[in-house]
């Protein structure tokens, strides 16, 4: 895969990180940069300032005399992770629930019941998820809210791709939150998203080493 020379490790950098987080590269895999710098016709320089900047993300390890590793999670940092993402959402939801932007929420709720017989993960379910939870958060309107929240997200959406068990449940209960909030019922809604979010954490501890 031969890329333009113009920012080659920014490319490199997000075609990697796009990689990780729709787990096209698993947990734990190792990164070979001299592989990839075949793969891109390029030198081995930009693939590992890529792979550098992924690694002050978060998203890629490196261990001394190894080598560079795709992030991996035990159970208890999902369920810790899982836990600050309930902590963001519900409170979000709760204390600003009349200034989340309704017209999108209809919006997001007629393209996930054009989707609700899809029983595989695709970019446009990806982008319902991302976009549904993160115009909870983004209610706040407070900066430091929506930063710390977005501190989390690349690990939020690493750890989504592993539960890969039930889309069609998650999309009926996107639909129902989203149909809760539409009806002005926030106890519903919360309890809705809740509920969302216990399952997918007991999904992931399924798919996750105890560590």
């Amino acid at each position: 895969m031969k890329i333009v020379k113009d920012s080659i490790s920014k490319q490199i950098y997000a075609i990697i990180k796009e990689e990780i987080l729709l787990a096209k590269r698993k947990p734990g895999e190792q990164i070979n940069p001299r592989k990839l710098a075949n793969e891109f016709e390029t030198s081995i320089m930009p693939i590992r300032d890529a792979l550098n900047q992924l690694t002050t993300e978060g998203l890629v390890v490196r261990k001394a005399r190894v080598g560079f590793f795709v992030r991996s999670f035990t159970q208890r940092e999902a369920q810790d992770l899982m836990e600050v993402r309930k902590l963001y959402e519900l409170y979000c939801l709760d204390k600003y629930f009349d200034r989340i932007d309704r017209k999108k929420l209809s919006d997001y709720l007629n393209r996930s019941l054009e989707r609700i017989d899809i029983s595989y993960k695709d970019r446009e379910f990806d982008e319902l998820d991302e976009n549904i939870h993160d115009l909870i958060v983004k209610a706040s309107n407070n900066s430091w809210l929506i930063n710390g929240y977005n501190s989390i997200r690349n690990y939020i959406i690493v750890l989504k791709h592993l539960d890969i068990g039930r889309v069609q449940m998650a999309q009926k209960e996107h639909i129902s939150l989203i149909e809760a909030i539409l009806d002005g019922d926030k106890e519903k809604a919360k309890k809705t998203l809740e509920e969302h979010i216990q399952r997918v954490t007991e999904e992931l501890i399924i798919n996750l080493s105890p560590g």
